[in-house]
């Protein structure tokens, strides 16, 4: 469960950069393949939004 919280933290931290973006999404990815093959549905839910949360209605936020 610690990999994938921070796995999770890392990830969601590259996505705040549009230079990184696409790091922070292969590395929630992988977090969301740890998460499901141990069974975290709570860890899964909270990537689920955090990926929701940067795609926005319109997409990403580019700078």
């Amino acid at each position: 469960m610690q990999r994938v919280r921070l796995d999770t933290t890392h990830g969601h931290i590259l996505l705040s950069d549009a230079a990184t973006r696409d790091d922070g999404i292969h590395v929630l990815d992988q977090a969301t393949r740890t998460a499901a093959q141990y069974g975290l549905v709570h860890q899964l839910r909270s990537i689920e939004g955090i990926k929701a949360i940067s795609a926005g209605p319109t997409g990403p936020r580019r700078r």
